[in-house]
Formats: structure tokens, C-alpha cells, sequence
């Protein structure tokens, strides 16, 4: 990571103090340590072992959450505005809510503004600024740094032998809520990409008198086991994770006004060019490489500490849920990037 990067993502971690309510909300909570690793399994036949579910009922719950990858963020912050720099000079802003939801807001700058501004901030200001009180927990569903990975020997062991290839693998800090109040994690970020990755769907981890894991995901599979004309509804594309907001359009200079065409009043081939110009700028409609896709909805008790085995004939599901101490809560809550 870059040193500038690594500040990229310093300043998006300071930008969610709107997950300070949920951390308060969640400090009755008992907090747990996730690791979560999620492979895909390419033994001899796997996929002619059992008989799958010709249209399983795939869907994502109505309230859903993400967790937030600093790394992530920071790419869409600066892919957004890279991508709007070249038309106009443009700033932005990202704000990430207490559910991981990214919001980039595009503004364009102006100039004499912005000099006005500089001017303004080196004259400096004699009022006191607010002190918040230290935080005493850190943001809850953030991701580790890849360092912190316990199963990362495990998973490069199984990628070398050739008959996996982990689909997901990240670790993070939740408080872990009764059943009912519980909210499932999207795993997958189909709905930002509009494409469908190889792996979807969303976990839930709850307590009662024991820890529970709930998994609602999905294998999606070129379905060679299928009948050749055979190919089930596309799988549900996840919510969107991340919003974009545009900055209003320019009004046009006098005299740049534009009268529409009445193409009624054109000739015949006109109003065909027109059209198939037309339609050929009409975006297209995502399509899936998939034929098929494998359910995998389970609920597996937990003990904290165990690392717990979920098996299946396409898919493999290896988790860790552990307790953090107050005092790494502490420690963590002011060294964010640990």
C-alpha cells in the first residue's frame, strides 16, 4: 500500500463517524472477532454428485448490510473522480453509513472559489474547535488488513493443489446481536458491477444461548450437468453498495440552446438514421455467464474460538468467530489501521 493510498484510506476511516451510533448502540453487545473463508471445490465429478435444484429460491434479505473495505472505498472514491477529472476540475467526497453503504458526492470546483477558500484558511480563526471524546470502540464490520488472515497458509495451500479457489476470504470486528435484531452481511458486490461473480449471496451471525452462522449463498455454475437448452432465470443481481451523486449540469452559454428535431417532418431515410443511430446508443442489458446456480442455506451453532467446517459437494466454508477483550476494543478503536 502506498503511502499516499494508506492516507486515502486513513481519511475514509475518520469520514464514517456516523457509525459512532451504531458502535454506541452495539456497546451492550458481546464482540466477536469473524474470520470468514469461502472456496469453491474441483474434485473429479462433484458437480454430477448429487441432483441440484433446477430453479433454487435465490434472493437477498429486504435489510441488508456490507462491511467496509478501506481499500475498496478508497478505489471508488478515486476511480469517480479520475473518471469526471478530465471534463471539468471536480471534487469529491465520500461518507460511508453505519450499514457499509458508500456514498461518493461529485461537486465541480471553481476556481475563484477555491483561491477565495485557500485565502480564507491561511488568515486562520481564533475559535476553540470541538474535541470529541476518544472513541471507545472501533467502527464494527471493517476489514482486517490481509496480515491479520489466520486460515491465509490454509488457503494457499488448497489454491496450489489445484482442486480449490477461494471465493472469499476476509476477517473483521462485529458486535454479535440477538436473532431479531440481527442484520445478514452481503458478501458480494454484484449490484455496484452489475455482473455475476462466481460466488453470491449473504451470512448472518447471531446469539442466543449459543453463536449461530446463517449462510444464504449461492454457487453459480456453467451447469455442464444441465440438459444443453436448459438455463434457469438469471440469479438476482445484490443491492447496490455504493451510491454516486452527480453534480448538477451546466446551463448552456447564450446562444448554445439546441431546438429538438422533429424527425416527423424529415425524410424517410433521415428518420431511419436517426433511429438506428439511436438504438445502437442504447445500453444493453448485463448478461450472465451462468446457467445454474448451487444453494448452500445452512445454520450451524458455533463455539467462540473453534474453527468450524461447513461441507458441501461445490463448496467449503471455514469460519472462526472469536471474543475481543475491552482492551483490544481500546486499542484498536484509536489505531484503526492496525
Amino acid at each position: 500500500m502506498t503511502h499516499t493510498f494508506k492516507n486515502l484510506c486513513t481519511t475514509l476511516i475518520a469520514s464514517i463517524a456516523v457509525m459512532a451510533t451504531c458502535q454506541v448502540a452495539a456497546q451492550d453487545d458481546r464482540w466477536f472477532r469473524v474470520e470468514l473463508l469461502i472456496f469453491s471445490q474441483g474434485a473429479a465429478g462433484a458437480e454430477t454428485s448429487e441432483v441440484w435444484d433446477p430453479t433454487p429460491a435465490l434472493a437477498y434479505p429486504n435489510k441488508v448490510r456490507f462491511l467496509f473495505d478501506p481499500e475498496k472505498a478508497a478505489s471508488n472514491l478515486a476511480r469517480h473522480q479520475d473518471a469526471s477529472a478530465p471534463l471539468t476540475p471536480t471534487s469529491a467526497t465520500s461518507d460511508i453509513d453505519e450499514f457499509g453503504y458508500q456514498t461518493i458526492s461529485l461537486s465541480r470546483v471553481d476556481q475563484t472559489t477555491e483561491d477565495t477558500k485557500v485565502g480564507l484558511e491561511t488568515t486562520g480563526s481564533t475559535a476553540p474547535l470541538e474535541v470529541s471524546p476518544p472513541p471507545t470502540t472501533p467502527s464494527p464490520f471493517t476489514v482486517l488488513p490481509h496480515s491479520e488472515l489466520e486460515f491465509q497458509g490454509k488457503a494457499a495451500y488448497m489454491a496450489r493443489s489445484g482442486r480449490y479457489k477461494t471465493l472469499f476470504h476476509k476477517s473483521w470486528l462485529q458486535p454479535v446481536a440477538a436473532q431479531e435484531s440481527a442484520i445478514p452481511i452481503v458478501i458480494d458486490h454484484s449490484g455496484d458491477d452489475e455482473s455475476w461473480p462466481a460466488l453470491q449471496g449473504s451470512v448472518t451471525f447471531y446469539l442466543s444461548r449459543y453463536l449461530h452462522l446463517e449462510t444464504n449463498l449461492w454457487l453459480n455454475t456453467t451447469g455442464s450437468y444441465l440438459p444443453p437448452q436448459w438455463s434457469m432465470p438469471l440469479a438476482p443481481l445484490g443491492p447496490k453498495s455504493l451510491i454516486v451523486i452527480q453534480p448538477p449540469q451546466e446551463e448552456p452559454a447564450f446562444g448554445e440552446h439546441h431546438l429538438p428535431i422533429d424527425t416527423q417532418e424529415l425524410p424517410s431515410a433521415t428518420q431511419e438514421a436517426l433511429t438506428g443511430e439511436q438504438a445502437e446508443w442504447e445500453p444493453e442489458q448485463p448478461l450472465s455467464p451462468w446457467r445454474h446456480a448451487v444453494l448452500l442455506s445452512q445454520e450451524r451453532r458455533m463455539r467462540s474460538t473453534e474453527v468450524h467446517y461447513i461441507d458441501h459437494p461445490l463448496l467449503g466454508v471455514v469460519v472462526k468467530i472469536s471474543p475481543v477483550t475491552e482492551e483490544e476494543l481500546l486499542q484498536r478503536a484509536n489505531d484503526p489501521l492496525r
